[in-house]
């Protein structure tokens, strides 16, 4: 690649928390390189929770678990018109390096794989000690050769999913900032073994007088609802991630195991209380990008009464502002 690129296609097709860490690095580009295209492989979920971002010019949908033969091949074909002079590989994987070889991607960059045939230019060692922005960082700067400083996740309202939760708080007599959002389990944590029970007693504790919402994924739900009963002042939601997400982005407080829809409330700036594994190294990589309005709680101190206190002094800040 000879001149200075103009065109940018990231690879971000991955879980929600890795999503959206790799989201600040299409606005980087946008200031780094103005007028610059960005483009962003993602998969489906990917494409609900960032599509009204407005720093990615195109979005290009791909699961690599699902998608035919055909449908990568008519990827390839879209990604080639484009003409992308840099791919940045911020979800690993050889079958998106070589998408975007087929793609005729000028520079490739992205993590070194052990025992893997990669099709990049440009590998680097993810450093796995430090936080996903700064191994994100640290790769762009590998890859441009200039210095990378990445703002926290940020996500932009989708008009769909504000629709969608307007009808279910009509639905059911909830109001915007006056109800708790509780993300009690995470497949990332194992939630549903060591957390639901303490989470059962904070519910109980708390809905008397605050209205919850469970957020969970589809298959734990009969687990949690066992321990959690559905009813007037608890509700389950289960529905799209983006629906989720601005479900979170209206609520009084989230509150939840360090997983993908603490990382949403981080990116909206809803007040939190997260709940890690006392595991310096877990917790070095996925700490709060923002510790405005959270409070973080580690697993030996996390107890029915230190929650239900974090929850309460959370919400009496929201209404001291």
């Amino acid at each position: 690649m000879t001149g200075q690129p103009n065109r940018f296609l990231l690879f971000n097709n991955g879980m929600i928390g890795n999503t959206l860490f790799n989201m600040p690095v299409a606005a980087w580009l946008k200031g780094a390189f103005p007028g610059c295209f960005v483009g962003m492989v993602v998969d489906r979920a990917g494409l609900d929770l960032v599509g009204a971002d407005p720093n990615v010019d195109v979005f290009h949908t791909f699961n690599k678990k699902r998608d035919s033969l055909a449908r990568q091949f008519r990827l390839v074909c879209a990604l080639r018109r484009e003409q992308y002079d840099v791919s940045l590989h911020l979800r690993r994987g050889v079958r998106n390096e070589v998408l975007a070889r087929l793609a005729g991607v000028g520079l490739r960059a992205g993590y070194a794989l052990r025992g893997s045939w990669q099709h990049l230019h440009v590998t680097v060692d993810e450093d796995m000690s430090v936080h996903r922005l700064a191994s994100r960082a640290q790769l762009v700067e590998a890859a441009l050769g200039r210095p990378v400083t990445l703002d926290r996740p940020r996500l932009h309202p989708s008009p769909e999913a504000e629709a969608e939760v307007r009808g279910l708080l009509a639905g059911t007599g909830m109001v915007a900032g006056t109800y708790l959002v509780v993300h009690p389990t995470g497949d990332s944590q194992g939630g549903i073994g060591w957390s639901l029970p303490v989470w059962a007693g904070v519910v109980a504790r708390l809905s008397p007088s605050v209205p919850v919402f469970i957020v969970c994924m589809p298959h734990e739900r009969a687990a949690v609802e066992q321990a959690i009963p559905e009813g007037e002042r608890v509700r389950y939601y289960t529905g799209s991630v983006a629906a989720t997400a601005e479900l979170v982005r209206r609520a009084g407080v989230f509150a939840g195991n360090d997983s993908g829809p603490a990382h949403l409330a981080c990116a909206w700036g809803t007040l939190r209380l997260v709940v890690y594994l006392d595991d310096a190294a877990n917790f070095a990589k996925w700490r709060p990008a923002s510790d405005e309005g959270c409070l973080v709680v580690f697993q030996p101190a996390f107890t029915v009464e230190t929650v239900v206190a974090g929850i309460q002094s959370l919400r009496n800040t929201a209404r001291v502002e």
